[in-house]
């Protein structure tokens, strides 16, 4: 397993919070999954769905007390070191919550809503941050490829909850496809091939071309129309554009496998954006992944044709 995740987020952080991680031991550091930030608040440490609290010493405890305290400047300043010192440019980031770093590592925000005209414009008083680190298991979707059949260029949606391993799947199955097939990404929020001045920081595979950037409604129209491919990938599709541009792929006899945020195929059936997909018959095969066992299936469906 690659991993590069926490050890390249420690430089956002100011030097009492990075001296208490750097303490840790390495094997420690680096299977932490998440490491939030809450103003006047004790780090978290989160390790196998388990939340812990970390020491000035580097150790691991239960006791929040004797645990590192965030405090409203630390806040601030890691706040500012993730927006590059610049928050007006990454305000459509803020807007939706989070913020990609270099390397697809990803920052979930928590704040004071700023409204204006009804609409959500952005997030002030930051008073949470969640670092996630970004995770490369080679190999991980060659079982879920198998249950296909082994050459799967068939729709496939793969569903699970937050930290179930979507992103991960997603990475290997575009590697696995793209090192056969013309595969285009469609990498809205940069977390799947984690460009740097054009080239993928993670193996999409070589002959996979990568949208970074691109909305997934834009980008999968854009693949379509210039690029030929003969899978299109994209991740956590959920609204109605979303659904929409998919159809219209769909349409033009072009597989795509996508991401959702799910516990069960019921929930999928629930949700608005991904129902009329799976009615009309979009999606060949449906995995869910296991909320308890990361990267491990909990349900996979191959659906009727017809």
């Amino acid at each position: 397993m690659k991993q590069t995740g926490m050890t390249t987020m420690l430089r956002y952080l100011p030097p009492p919070l990075q001296n208490a991680l750097r303490r840790m031991q390495s094997s420690e550091l680096e299977q932490i999954q998440e490491l939030r930030l809450r103003t006047e608040k004790p780090i978290g440490i989160r390790l196998d769905k388990t939340e812990c609290f970390l020491t000035s010493h580097g150790f691991l405890t239960t006791d929040p007390i004797s645990a590192v305290t965030v405090s409203a400047k630390d806040m601030e300043q890691t706040f500012q070191a993730i927006c590059e010192y610049s928050v007006y440019r990454y305000t459509k980031e803020i807007r939706e919550g989070f913020i990609t770093l270099p390397g697809g590592n990803r920052v979930g925000i928590a704040g004071t809503a700023v409204y204006r005209d009804g609409e959500l414009t952005g997030m002030r008083s930051i008073s949470g941050l969640s670092f996630r680190a970004a995770h490369e298991i080679t190999g991980c979707a060659e079982a879920l490829l198998g249950q296909t059949g082994g050459g799967m260029p068939q729709s496939l949606l793969l569903a699970g909850t937050v930290g179930s391993g979507k992103t991960t799947m997603l990475r290997d199955l575009c590697r696995l496809l793209g090192n056969r097939q013309p595969v285009t990404l469609v990498d809205e929020r940069g977390e799947i091939a984690a460009m740097h001045r054009g080239i993928p920081r993670y193996d999409v595979g070589c002959h996979t071309d990568v949208l970074d950037g691109f909305s997934r409604a834009e980008g999968l129209m854009t693949a379509l129309r210039v690029l030929t491919p003969a899978v299109l990938i994209c991740d956590e599709i959920g609204t109605a554009q979303d659904a929409e541009a998919i159809l219209r792929v769909h349409g033009c006899g072009v597989p795509v496998i996508a991401s959702a945020h799910g516990a069960s195929v019921r929930d999928l059936e629930q949700r608005q954006a991904i129902r009329p997909l799976l009615e009309q018959g979009v999606f060949r095969y449906i995995a869910v992944l296991d909320e308890k066992r990361q990267g491990e299936l909990k349900t996979f469906r191959q659906v009727a044709v017809g």
